[in-house]
């Protein structure tokens, strides 16, 4: 069970989460909200919908209407960030991958406090879990889940609040539909980014070796030589996945990133988080 590394911490205080947008909702905070919240300051209506406050159903535009509406005020707001981690058992099969994944949860989970917003970790696994930043810090993530990558972020989606800026954090590997896993995750938020992390055996298998794969997630194994023609397969295959994801997440709005568990932090967020818009220089 990896926790994030002193590098984490210490790039933090360095780097500060990029935000594609200001969310519409959260609590009364600093910034003031390009949407609305609970302040005196009137703004309009719209139709209720569920998990809307019903404290500020219209009553008088119901009996007019016989349609449920809500209130909308103006509010000061601290911008809400949902940091989404994929807790699957794949993640774990190099300890490098796993200890990269677990260094960025840090990082985006204090990077962002520090520029002034509410983050929330949600650990994608068998069950979603809630993971708050002290049990980060002492404790670290586990990689524990056995459910396909879009099953367990269907199981996460209703703890999703509207407007939110959302970081999903994945190796993909997992059989997925890109639109079915993006379009979703992507509906009503404020913004949207996706990283990949991929171990150097992820992205560029040897050739030469015989194999017994063992899916880590159904423990189903599989027999094969790793010859020249197989690893293209592959490679193209891993090709497809990750543009079929940048497509949607580029419709979205958003940015897509792949990182190689085999560099340095320091170089990723330098090169990488930072040319995809995802992190600034503090």
């Amino acid at each position: 069970m990896p926790s994030p590394g002193p590098d984490a911490w210490r790039l933090a205080e360095h780097y500060r989460l990029a935000m594609q947008d200001t969310p519409r909702r959260g609590p009364a905070g600093e910034r003031l909200g390009k949407g609305s919240g609970s302040s005196l300051e009137f703004q309009e209506r719209r139709a209720y919908v569920p998990g809307d406050d019903v404290r500020h159903l219209d009553w008088g535009a119901y009996a007019r209407t016989d349609q449920l509406m809500i209130r909308l005020y103006r509010e000061e707001i601290l911008p809400r960030v949902e940091l989404i981690v994929d807790g699957s058992r794949s993640i774990a099969v190099d300890p490098r991958k796993a200890q990269l994944v677990t260094d960025l949860a840090g990082l985006f989970f204090s990077a962002g406090r520090a520029g002034g917003y509410h983050v929330r970790l949600i650990l994608l696994g068998d069950r979603p879990d809630i993971i708050e930043f002290d049990r980060l810090q002492t404790t670290g993530l586990e990689f524990t889940g056995e459910l396909s990558l879009q099953d367990s972020l269907g199981a996460a989606l209703p703890l999703l609040r509207p407007g939110t800026v959302r970081l999903f954090v994945s190796d993909f590997l997992s059989p997925h539909d890109a639109p079915g896993l993006v379009r979703p995750l992507a509906g009503r938020a404020g913004g949207l980014g996706l990283v990949q992390v991929l171990s150097q055996e992820d992205a560029e298998p040897s050739e030469g070796r015989a194999l017994r794969l063992t899916d880590s997630e159904t423990d189903e194994t599989l027999d094969m030589v790793l010859d020249s023609a197989t690893v293209e397969l592959y490679k193209s295959r891993l090709h497809r996945l990750a543009s079929g994801l940048e497509s949607e997440c580029r419709r979205a709005g958003g940015p897509f990133v792949t990182l190689n568990s085999d560099r340095l932090l320091a170089d990723l967020c330098r090169e990488a988080l930072t040319a995809e818009g995802l992190l600034i220089p503090a």
